[in-house]
């Protein structure tokens, strides 16, 4: 007995599309193939850069190795997904608009919305399929400890976001911009300006605030997924005021200045001490609301004339936007970071004598 046509559940057919045109051919799997052997070999090197200090006399333990593999490893995927979802997602409209196919996309029964979810999954499906398959690899963190199960999945759920996130970044230039090298180009600068600019105002903060040395506010770093990743990563940071608040003692990561810059806004001190700040949950709930209004808009640019007339899809995105501001408003006390009294005034170390 079949099933009413309105009733059947059809996948979007420019996700099979796409999909069955992407994964032809052997280079997707050796792109795979090369993609899970240098994360393999990114493990390797940090593991030998651990066993090296031993060597010279550190005191190494078990938790620290995995919080090192767990940490590079990480970071080494966000860096991917930040630099390969724009690209993807860049020339998904204006590369049909090149090509003289985009007025037949346009006659189909799809709305501009069903297109657009279509060709960002589409799009992003490729780049998905590289994070699930480093789960085996990222699980092989657990063996040596110092990370919990609920930390690799707080980690997985902030590159799907992310992913998701900045391939919508894209898809909007995409749909703003008919010329897809312009798109790509716009993209990249959008990525640069929602990390950049809070990045670098969070490091300066101190230096501009009153009284001085004050740590900046932390939804000023909610969009920056780097920031968010250290706030999942970071277990137990040090109580002794060091410089580099991230890294444990004998973390091979501490030797890059470009972690350190990171942790303002993330790691406060105060008198009782440091304490890790979870913004990741604030960085989930701007994605969404980022996710949402980005689609809304593309929807818009999508169409070839009449673009922001009303339609009604608008009631739709309109009735999500509300509804994820009523959650992220009720679910406040859980995302939105409340800095404790006795953390305000900067934690003072007095330097070491002798």
């Amino acid at each position: 007995m079949q099933l009413p046509r309105r009733l059947s559940f059809q996948i979007n057919p420019i996700i099979i599309r796409e999909v069955r045109t992407r994964m032809r051919g052997a280079r997707p799997y050796v792109i795979l193939t090369a993609f899970l052997m240098l994360l393999m070999l990114a493990g390797l090197g940090i593991y030998q850069l651990m066993l090296q200090q031993a060597r010279f006399g550190a005191v190494l333990l078990s938790a620290q190795v995995g919080q090192a593999l767990f940490k590079g490893l990480a970071f080494f995927e966000l860096f991917l997904i930040v630099v390969l979802a724009p690209a993807l997602t860049s020339s998904a409209i204006s590369g049909e608009r090149e090509r003289l196919t985009y007025d037949m996309l346009l006659a189909t029964p799809l709305r501009p919305g069903q297109l657009l979810w279509g060709k960002l999954i589409a799009a992003l499906s490729y780049l998905l399929l590289l994070i699930f398959a480093a789960v085996p690899i990222f699980s092989v963190v657990l063996v040596f400890g110092g990370i919990d199960p609920q930390s690799l999945l707080k980690t997985m759920a902030l590159l799907l976001a992310t992913t998701i996130t900045f391939g919508a970044i894209g898809l909007f230039c995409s749909a703003l911009l008919r010329q897809s090298s312009r798109a790509t180009i716009v993209s990249y600068v959008l990525v640069l300006v929602v990390i950049g600019v809070p990045t670098l105002i969070a490091s300066v903060w101190g230096q501009f605030s009153t009284p001085q040395g004050q740590n900046p506010p932390p939804w000023l770093i909610y969009l920056n997924p780097f920031s968010a990743l250290i706030s999942i990563t970071t277990i137990s940071p040090p109580t002794d005021g060091g410089a580099m608040p991230f890294f444990g003692y004998g973390d091979p990561l501490s030797a890059l200045p470009f972690f350190n810059q990171l942790t303002p806004g993330v790691i406060w001190y105060g008198p009782m001490g440091a304490e890790v700040l979870p913004i990741y949950r604030g960085t989930l709930v701007g994605y969404g609301l980022l996710v949402t209004v980005l689609i809304w808009i593309s929807s818009h640019l999508a169409l070839p004339a009449r673009r922001w007339r009303p339609r009604w899809s608008d009631v739709a995105f309109g009735l999500a936007l509300v509804l994820l501001l009523a959650a992220a408003w009720y679910s406040r006390s859980w995302w939105y970071v409340e800095i404790p009294a006795q953390l305000q005034p900067p934690f003072m170390v007095e330097p070491a004598k002798g």
